[in-house]
């Protein structure tokens, strides 16, 4: 992220890049006055994303929406942007679950301000980066109750739950027969569920 920001000469406004996104052929990312380019600006399909990353997303998905329709929750994937209060930031995250009523950043039907649980799916190389700078970013979003971890490659499923004294715990869900409950919103599914169809160590 910081590397290809350092590369642009050209700041724009939160509303610029808003405006650009309307007609942009691609989805980017806004931090700090920059545009980064999600898939490195190229089409998804040729962009090298890892196809475990796309089915387990396609996966969440299929599963969790019909359960937490129930609720009264919606799950959105990474189309939607999130915007991260006075942080002149917007992300996409991979999985994002709304309860109730939708909140608009400044009214714009593309951009929310209330996920209840975030789900990102991590590789070897976006680890790190999705545990330190990514998370304190959605830790300073005052809806949020939940923080996921979903590893591509082996069957590890991490949780960080806010508490009602605004600490942060965590849990680990490890091999392929378990099954992990996303507390914030009080569904359970099957690891099984989660990995289906995807290529991978299973590490337990």
């Amino acid at each position: 992220m910081k590397t290809v920001a350092l590369l642009q000469t050209k700041k724009y406004t939160p509303e610029e890049y808003l405006a650009l996104e309307e007609k942009a052929e691609y989805k980017s990312e806004y931090w700090n006055g920059y545009i980064i380019p999600l898939h490195g600006g190229k089409p998804p399909s040729s962009a090298g994303t890892d196809i475990n990353h796309i089915q387990i997303i396609s996966n969440l998905i299929e599963t969790l929406s019909p359960l937490l329709k129930k609720k009264n929750c919606r799950t959105f994937s990474d189309g939607l942007k999130i915007s991260i209060p006075n942080r002149e930031k917007f992300i996409c995250s991979d999985v994002a679950v709304v309860c109730g009523k939708l909140e608009f950043y400044q009214l714009r039907r593309d951009t929310i301000l209330n996920p209840k649980l975030i789900i990102e799916v991590s590789s070897d190389s976006t680890t790190s980066f999705d545990r330190s700078e990514k998370f304190w970013l959605y830790q300073t979003i005052e809806t949020l109750r939940e923080y996921v971890l979903i590893s591509q490659d082996k069957a590890a499923v991490e949780q960080y739950l806010r508490r009602e004294d605004g600490n942060w715990i965590y849990k680990a869900t490890i091999g392929i027969k378990n099954s992990v409950k996303f507390e914030s919103v009080e569904t359970e599914i099957n690891l099984s569920e989660i990995y289906d169809l995807v290529e991978f160590i299973d590490i337990l």
